[in-house]
């Protein structure tokens, strides 16, 4: 995600919105981070900082810039390269200077003794000394991304950056496949987020999720959590999400919804959870019994929780059976 310093969003009448990038606009930029990037594979972080502040010079469009650089770097490896650990010849060094001395002749005569024992020039050993250092960090690996969507996740975390500052989130999920609703709730279980649910297949499903910061102050510990949530939201088909903001010391509103057209970079589930649940789906079809097997298509409330069965078997006269696959439990599941 990027840091709050390069969010960009318009705040009216109480409602808060994300300022998106038009793709005309915002490409050119994606294009020209990536081949930054490029270009400085094998350089270091240092060198590949000013070659973005070269990139943005006194265009208006720094902060997109920044941000899209913020994005790129995140996919990219940058890796300490030294042929010692710097930190084994910073220890190493201060305790031959504290026998030798601090003066200048006893720090050559420390770096000669320290060059010797590793078999290094001069100049190299005093390269490795700081090579953890962040701006000698050497980039290794370009990020796995496209202008496209590079260009995708910034608007995607424009959206998600107005979340630091929720307290609470109002989300209508529609009839959607149920497996996307499971990913849904790990998720929401994963990033520890506290919430309550209603509702049912046919008519969707509304979750409220709530926490700390609603009820005390503003956290934003917790509204990163929120934002960290949202591209698993993305994978649900149709949704609206409402949240209150405590944004600049008002409370603001925030509306978003799948019309906006935001691409996750989160995998997509897996269509079964083992090999398991998936052979029972094949041998079930090839059994000719008028009850049918679907996956994953109701979510039960357990006050508190939710429960997903693998499996619903429907009857044509109405009946419904849920069906679990039991692996590894205990007493209270």
């Amino acid at each position: 995600m990027l840091p709050a310093e390069l969010l960009q969003h318009t705040q009216h009448s109480g409602q808060a919105c994300p300022r998106f990038l038009q793709p005309e606009r915002g490409l050119p930029w994606a294009e020209r981070v990536l081949a930054a990037l490029r270009v400085h594979r094998g350089k270091t972080r240092g060198e590949l900082d000013e070659a973005f502040l070269s990139l943005e010079g006194d265009s208006p469009d720094y902060r997109v810039v920044r941000g899209l650089a913020h994005l790129a770097l995140a996919e990219a490896t940058l890796e300490v390269q030294s042929p010692v650990p710097p930190d084994v010849l910073r220890r190493e060094a201060f305790a031959l200077a504290a026998q030798r001395g601090y003066g200048e002749r006893e720090a050559s005569t420390v770096l000669g003794e320290l060059a010797q024992k590793y078999d290094l020039e001069a100049e190299a050993l005093r390269e490795a000394l700081y090579a953890d250092l962040p701006e000698r960090e050497v980039l290794t690996a370009l990020p796995d991304l496209t202008p496209v969507a590079l260009l995708e996740r910034y608007q995607l975390a424009q959206a998600q950056g107005l979340l630091y500052y929720a307290t609470e989130l109002l989300i209508q999920a529609h009839r959607n496949i149920s497996g996307e609703y499971k990913k849904l709730f790990r998720f929401l279980k994963f990033y520890g987020l506290m919430y309550a649910v209603e509702g049912d297949l046919d008519t969707g499903y509304r979750i409220h999720v709530d926490g700390p910061a609603s009820l005390f102050a503003q956290t934003r510990r917790y509204g990163v959590r929120m934002a960290t949530f949202l591209p698993a939201l993305l994978h649900v088909t149709k949704w609206e999400l409402d949240a209150r903001l405590h944004l600049k010391g008002q409370q603001t509103c925030y509306t978003l919804t799948s019309e906006a057209r935001l691409v996750s970079h989160y995998s997509k589930p897996p269509e079964f959870d083992s090999l398991l649940e998936e052979a029972f789906f094949k041998r079930w079809a090839r059994l000719g019994t008028p009850w049918a097997l679907e996956r994953e298509v109701e979510i039960i409330d357990l006050k508190g929780t939710v429960f997903l069965p693998d499996f619903a078997l429907r009857h044509p006269d109405g009946r419904t059976v849920y069906v679990e696959i039991v692996g590894f439990w205990r007493p209270d599941y």
